[in-house]
């Protein structure tokens, strides 16, 4: 199978799930913890989840894909000024995935996802799809995690039949760090499993993000694409 559109589609979305969803204090994301020996280092998720205007994560990347073909590429994340969304003020924030692959076409895929003033995320848009979805019922991340911490995020519900749930982790990284891990399941229509979606955020001590990695497959086509910062 050649790189797509339609590889990054469950990638979009759990992406754009992960690095949307914070502001203010507290949490709706269902979330539970687990004790371990760490579990008194607390990791702050405001860098990852700020509102306010300018660049979020920056990096170059390089994958692979279970063809074997190798990839090259970069992931931008941005906040954009307020706006009003369906008579809601929100901030947009767009996340731009690039990939060229060693041999075929490069391609390019731009989404967005807008968070309320209080954080909520409560619309995702993938502009290169058409592709428009909104959870269930408004949701966001913890502002601060610890080792073991989990939780599941509201069901998305997407303009082409689609479905995807999401759930969350922390785990330890080690030096210090903790990696938010987050896995997403796309449905089709018929509760079908189209593909499954796992994007890792690495952070130091200080909530700085300092490594990124994904591993999408697409179910159906038995195809899996994976990436990381380097």
């Amino acid at each position: 199978m050649s790189l797509s559109k339609s590889a990054f589609s469950p990638l979009i979305f759990t992406l754009t799930l992960s690095a949307c969803g914070g502001g203010g204090g507290g949490s709706d994301s269902n979330s539970t913890s687990i004790q371990t020996e760490d579990a008194n280092q607390t990791f702050s998720l405001s860098k990852l989840l700020t509102t306010a205007q300018g660049p979020v994560y920056n990096a170059q990347l390089t994958g692979s894909d279970s063809d074997g073909t190798s990839f090259t590429g970069s992931i931008s994340m941005a906040n954009g000024s307020q706006e009003t969304l369906d008579g809601v003020l929100v901030t947009p924030r767009d996340l731009i995935i690039s990939l060229s692959p060693t041999t075929g076409s490069s391609i390019t895929v731009t989404s967005t996802g807008y968070t309320d003033e209080s954080g909520y995320t409560i619309s995702l848009e993938v502009q290169t799809t058409g592709v428009t979805c909104a959870p269930a019922s408004p949701y966001r991340l913890p502002d601060s995690v610890t080792i073991g911490d989990l939780g599941i995020l509201s069901t998305l519900s997407c303009s082409d039949g689609t479905t995807q749930e999401t759930n969350w982790r922390v785990e330890d990284a080690g030096n210090g760090r903790a990696l938010i891990i987050t896995n997403g399941t796309m449905k089709s229509q018929s509760n079908n499993i189209l593909s499954t979606t796992d994007v890792t955020y690495t952070i130091d001590s200080s909530g700085n993000i300092v490594k990124f990695k994904t591993v999408s497959t697409q179910v159906d086509e038995s195809f899996t694409l994976s990436y990381e910062s380097v």
